[in-house]
């Protein structure tokens, strides 16, 4: 078996993403984690200076679209990505949507909540000094919010992104009604993509039990491939 090691923060959704695919590949891998002040250490990793990052048998991997990619070529089944070249193309669109739109949305309910922020800092810094998290709930103070008003959402009224984010869950609900996976009859990307975002709003903000009312994506989410015992 390769010697695999994934660099990451436990509560980014990317991170969450590759855990997933590993998972559904059935490959054994040792997760290091960048929590508090260590989180500096992350940008000597990479030109990028984010996570997730990945160590296979000496080969570095950053970005969780590249990891998942490569992680199909070395391992091809269970596969990742469908076969058909249409069923393939719907799963690179909803992995672009997971990860531009959902993203945003995810970010918005965990780090302009104060509930929820407090919920990420445990995240961010367990298993390290006390001290830190006055730190890192400075810098998530100051960077995020930023980050939101330059995208746009950070703009809107909590109500307004409220209700398109519902939005988005009620058309996804529709679509899992009719069709158990979004990009063809089995499993692929676009659904460990798209489970990885809503996990990680689920676990830290109060909108669980409103996602969850949805029936089709509950569904969604308790069978979606590659959830890890212990994780999200």
């Amino acid at each position: 078996m390769p010697k695999i090691v994934l660099h990451q923060w436990a509560m980014s959704p990317f991170c969450n993403k590759v855990r997933r695919c590993l998972t559904w590949k059935g490959l054994s891998f040792e997760v290091i984690d960048y929590n508090g002040l260590r989180a500096r250490e992350a940008a000597k990793l990479s030109r990028v200076g984010t996570l997730p990052v990945l160590d296979y048998d000496g080969e570095r991997i950053v970005d969780s679209s590249a990891i998942a990619l490569r992680l199909e070529r070395l391992h091809p089944t269970p596969a990742l990505f469908p076969a058909d070249p249409a069923e393939r193309a719907r799963a690179h669109f909803w992995e672009n949507w997971a990860e531009q739109s959902l993203y945003f949305f995810e970010i918005y309910f965990r780090m302009l909540d104060p509930v929820a922020r407090e919920k990420a800092l445990d995240l961010l810094c367990a298993g390290r000094p006390g001290y830190e998290r006055a730190l890192v709930r400075i810098v998530l103070a100051q960077r995020y919010p930023k980050k939101l008003r330059a995208q746009g959402l950070g703009r809107l009224e909590r109500g307004d992104v409220e209700r398109i984010f519902f939005e988005h869950v009620s058309a996804l609900d529709a679509l899992l009604a009719k069709e158990p996976w979004l990009a063809g009859s089995n499993p692929s990307i676009a659904d460990i993509s798209v489970v990885a975002q809503l996990d990680e709003v689920i676990r830290t903000s109060e909108l669980g039990p409103k996602i969850r009312a949805h029936a089709a994506v509950a569904s969604f989410l308790d069978r979606a491939p590659g959830r890890a015992e212990g994780q999200p």
